[in-house]
């Protein structure tokens, strides 16, 4: 029997998809986000049940030939740049790339001519995230010469958003950089069947900016991309469960795990969990956390360990050995949720899916 579960909901996840493309209306193309390992909760576990979306996106070439491996059919989506040796495979498991440059343009038209292949494309501008995507006057000067490239089918047109969930101004800004751009492709008769910009956050809180397609992440998985309220309601998928491995009783002034962070203020009854930041619980819920176990919350104190943490059960006298522990989801009436953990730490909810490692075993919920 396995320690740590890391459990998927199948259930949530579907129905949040659901959720959300009834909130965007059924004029606008869903793309499931399933980039680094479907942000943690497992590429080819997730993507097998997501017969609801209408195309995938990704970070690399990689993680779409996982896709293709794990049975997927649909369009598949490279939203970063691309190295030139990844056109090859890009033809062969018919991906799509992002293209934020002429001379990528010319090596995928050089490719597609010599395999007798039309290779769809979409091309990336740079609105105000400054990393990757062509300027908005570098496109408007190079447009022209990549629609002279044999092959070529210009799929798509897209941007990223750098602020969505924090800065409306810019938000706009980004929008308005992005759809006068496109206004000027049309009048010179340039014209894409899918225009999109707008992810997880801006979806949700922007609504306006949904075009033809919008790319959902975090918000697919349950988890608010935002600090605001959001005008749906998401189901977590995840949930991370452990058990209670041992249970002893420490006298007062007794050091708690590594660098004497802990030292008992009286005579304690603590429980050691066997999951630590190895697995990727983050080191900085050390004395700063809970867990829930019996339906409450117990304090983790002291160090996280590579392995292991520890955590303060002297009011929860009820429990056993092998009672399930719960890092991240409910039991009974209480919850803790990823983006709790987030606040606690400090960072971005993305960051605390995204490093939960591969010793974890996930398992389906339906």
């Amino acid at each position: 029997m396995e320690a740590n579960i890391l459990e998927i909901d199948i259930s949530n996840l579907k129905s949040n998809i659901e959720v959300i493309k009834g909130f965007i209306g059924p004029y606008v193309k869903f793309l499931a986000v399933v980039k680094a390992d479907a942000y943690g909760h497992g590429i080819k576990l997730v993507s097998r049940y997501l017969d609801n979306v209408d195309r995938f996106g990704v970070a690399n070439v990689e993680e779409a030939i996982k896709l293709r491996e794990n049975g997927i059919s649909k369009p598949i989506l490279i939203m970063g740049d691309i190295f030139p040796s990844d056109i090859k495979d890009i033809l062969y498991y018919n991906i799509t790339p992002s293209v934020s440059s002429i001379e990528i343009a010319k090596l995928i038209s050089k490719k597609g001519l010599e395999e007798n292949r039309k290779v769809p494309i979409h091309i990336k501008v740079d609105t105000g995230m400054g990393r990757f995507g062509f300027l908005v006057e570098e496109l408007l000067m190079s447009i022209d010469k990549i629609l002279e490239l044999p092959n070529l089918e210009l799929e798509g047109i897209f941007s990223h958003f750098s602020a969505a969930g924090v800065d409306k101004d810019y938000v706009d800004l980004q929008f308005r950089r992005f759809i006068e751009l496109i206004s000027v492709l049309e009048r010179r008769r340039i014209f894409f069947s899918l225009k999109h910009i707008a992810n997880s956050p801006a979806t949700l809180i922007h609504p306006y900016t949904t075009m033809d397609m919008v790319r959902i992440g975090l918000a697919m998985y349950g988890i608010n991309p935002t600090k605001s309220q959001l005008p749906v309601e998401l189901s977590p998928v995840m949930s991370l469960k452990s058990r209670v491995l041992t249970i002893r009783n420490i006298p007062e002034d007794w050091s708690i795990s590594y660098d004497r962070t802990f030292i008992s203020s009286k005579e304690m009854r603590t429980g050691i969990i066997p999951v630590g930041y190895g697995d990727g619980v983050p080191f900085q819920l050390s004395n700063n956390g809970y867990v829930l176990v019996r339906g409450k919350r117990a304090p983790i104190i002291g160090r996280i360990c590579m392995d292991y943490m520890i955590i303060d059960l002297t009011d929860i006298p009820e429990v056993n050995v092998e009672d399930e522990v719960v890092i991240i989801g409910k039991q009974g009436e209480e919850s803790i949720s990823v983006n709790e953990i987030a606040e606690r730490c400090g960072v971005i909810p993305y960051t605390i899916v995204t490093n939960l490692k591969g010793r974890l075993k996930r398992e389906i919920s339906l």
